[in-house]
């Protein structure tokens, strides 16, 4: 398959969407990456120079998934000019994924709200669109989830490529959401999972076959003289 993660900001696939990503690719998937915007309001100097530090960084971050794309729409501008819609859908269709990764339309930052929107409108019915997780899953209402524990390294390290960024504080909160994702599964400790949403509609109801096997329960155990424990 054909599996296509498309981001806002230079750092938001490895932030948001890598472990799911990292397991379509070890599945052997064909993996395509996407950027919208130049992230050149991600920092405190010139927009010419922070823009080719971001994309060093985002190129170093995902070199274990695939080269990524960069579309270089203005930052903190995306969907303010009708010809976004038209680069992003020029650049869906190059690709033709069997499977469209992104962020919610539910999310903090109006970049990503607006790219969702986006994707939407471009793909309309004919390719599935699978949600990422927010910051801290404000708003989110995930209903897959994905054990991303042995990409999950691999994700810190992708993350912290991105030096112009402070990404500690990312790999700091990441880390927290990841292991509340897994305890929501409740799952041991030490493990990590992504959530997604993902909203059937026609002729999409159900893309189990095309995801990769969901984060196990784990059951609790059942003591007959104390019930649960």
């Amino acid at each position: 398959m054909k599996i296509l993660a498309l981001g806002a900001h230079p750092d938001d696939i490895e932030i948001f969407m890598y472990g799911l990503v990292s397991i379509y690719k070890k599945e052997g998937n064909q993996i395509f990456t996407m950027i919208a915007t130049d992230g050149a309001k991600g920092g405190s100097y010139a927009d010419d120079q922070l823009t080719k530090q971001r994309a060093k960084e985002t190129i170093a971050g995902l070199k274990n998934l695939s080269t990524p794309i960069f579309l270089n729409i203005p930052d903190s501008e995306l969907g303010a000019d009708p010809l976004h819609q038209k680069i992003i859908k020029e650049n869906i269709l190059k690709i033709r994924p069997d499977l469209i990764i992104t962020h919610s339309k539910n999310d903090y930052h109006t970049d990503h709200c607006s790219l969702s929107l986006l994707i939407k409108n471009a793909v309309s019915h004919y390719i599935p669109i699978l949600y990422c997780d927010t910051m801290m899953g404000v708003n989110f209402q995930p209903n897959y989830y994905f054990d991303i524990t042995d990409h999950f390294e691999m994700k810190k390290e992708a993350v912290l490529k991105h030096v112009s960024q402070d990404p500690q504080r990312f790999v700091d909160l990441f880390k927290l959401m990841n292991s509340y994702r897994a305890a929501q599964c409740n799952a041991p400790k030490g493990k990590y999972a992504e959530a997604y949403n993902f909203t059937s509609s026609f002729p999409f109801l159900d893309i189990r076959e095309i995801l990769p096997s969901s984060l196990k329960l784990r059951p609790f155990h059942i003591d007959n003289q104390n019930g649960f424990l």
